[in-house]
């Protein structure tokens, strides 16, 4: 492999080089591992350069003998790395959605605070300064699960540099998170599920405004499906096509699921009841789909998008969003009682807190059930008379 136009030996491993449309000599220094490291000497004047180019070699030897990395690199040249990995991740269907809001974490916050520090030179105290100025940039404290996007984002481009050899290990810093803890989204109980569905029938039809109405019909669709399924408001609910939701089969029982690209990792959500019911009507919606029924079109396995208007645009999550809110504010449920207020990110603490109260309306009947199995078991055993079995069921 060529080098330059012009080269020069100054040590075994060392070597000076002149490349085309350059005056100046590039020193070239080749490591024990075979990797090289070249600098410019920014200077034409042999004598000079090679003083340079071994100053370059002494320094990067005593960095080895220190465990230091051999080179090292600036921060935003790391994070371009690692922002490029995460991103042909994500085309190759393999990264996770949180690399999304990683990449806008690095742009936003860590590019342009760390861009020109040296990524081994990043230590406690840095991360400290980092600190003191995100919170000054945000006019208040960074949530625990705002500056954990941004550990993990930052954790990315550690992995990057260690894995190019441009950090060791023992010179990572631990990363702290000392953020205000998140207060839990406001919920809606039952009575105001009810009111809001009931209103969502016929709320498209209070606009003249065509595109509004159209995103009206999809979110009574969207407000039930989030309602009944626990999937995530914004990527995870607008990301979903018909080839994502299919019917299982277990002890002849038939339900509904649907596979979410979650905000971590690819997961399963079981539909409640009456969400196929949702989604048909959904369906009905898009003209570019050609099925006479919901089931025939889970088995066609459309690559359509799931939530698309009438239109035949998928519906965003700012309209969705915006529209949500006015109905909120018509039907003044825009805060609860707890003084917190309601969004489309409250149907998932919605959905869990159904669910589990189920779990203990369940677990309560067949303990209601148990006992009185017991019950009429010790009646028996005592003739009928039920002052006999009380002491019987005591003994």
């Amino acid at each position: 492999m060529s080098y330059g136009v012009q080269t020069i030996n100054v040590h075994k491993k060392l070597k000076l080089d002149k490349r085309q449309g350059s005056e100046n000599w590039c020193a070239r220094l080749t490591l024990d591992n075979g990797k090289r490291i070249v600098r410019s000497t920014k200077t034409d004047d042999l004598d000079e350069a090679r003083e340079r180019a071994l100053e370059l070699m002494f320094e990067t030897r005593a960095r080895i003998k220190n465990k230091l990395p051999a080179q090292t690199r600036k921060f935003k040249h790391v994070a371009e790395y690692a922002i490029k990995r995460m991103q042909n991740e994500l085309v190759g269907g393999v990264g996770k959605q949180a690399y999304k809001d990683y990449v806008s974490a690095l742009r936003r916050w860590l590019i342009p605070y760390f861009g020109d520090t040296d990524i081994a030179k990043i230590d406690l105290a840095a991360l400290t300064a980092f600190d003191a100025w995100r919170t000054e940039q945000n006019k208040k404290p960074f949530s625990q699960s705002g500056i954990n996007n941004h550990n993990a984002a930052l954790n990315r481009v550690l992995d990057e540099a260690e894995l190019h050899g441009w950090l060791v290990k023992s010179l990572r810093p631990t990363l702290l998170n000392k953020g205000a803890k998140s207060e839990s989204r406001g919920s809606f109980t039952n009575a105001e599920y009810t009111k809001i569905y009931t209103a969502l029938r016929s709320w498209h039809k209070k606009t003249r405004n065509e595109k509004a109405a159209a995103t009206r019909e999809v979110l009574h669709n969207y407000v039930l499906f989030l309602a009944n399924t626990g999937v995530r408001h914004g990527t995870e609910a607008l990301g979903l096509r018909w080839r994502n939701i299919e019917w299982h089969e277990k002890d002849d029982e038939r339900y509904l699921v649907v596979n979410v690209d979650g905000k971590t990792r690819k997961r399963t959500a079981v539909a409640r009841d009456r969400v196929d019911k949702y989604l048909d009507r959904q369906r009905k919606l898009n003209k570019a789909i050609c099925a006479d029924s919901f089931d025939e079109l889970l088995t066609q396995r459309s690559d359509e998008f799931v939530f698309t208007t009438r239109l035949g645009e998928v519906a965003t999550l700012h309209n969705l969003a915006e529209h949500f809110k006015a109905l909120l504010n018509e039907l003044d449920l825009r805060v609860g009682a707890d003084g917190k207020a309601r969004t489309l990110y409250s149907w998932r603490h919605y959905y869990a807190t159904v669910r589990r109260q189920g779990f203990w309306d369940q677990w309560l009947r067949k303990l209601r059930e148990s006992l009185a199995h017991l019950v009429g078991l010790i009646m028996r055993r005592a003739g009928g008379d039920a002052s006999v079995a009380l002491r019987v069921s005591f003994v």
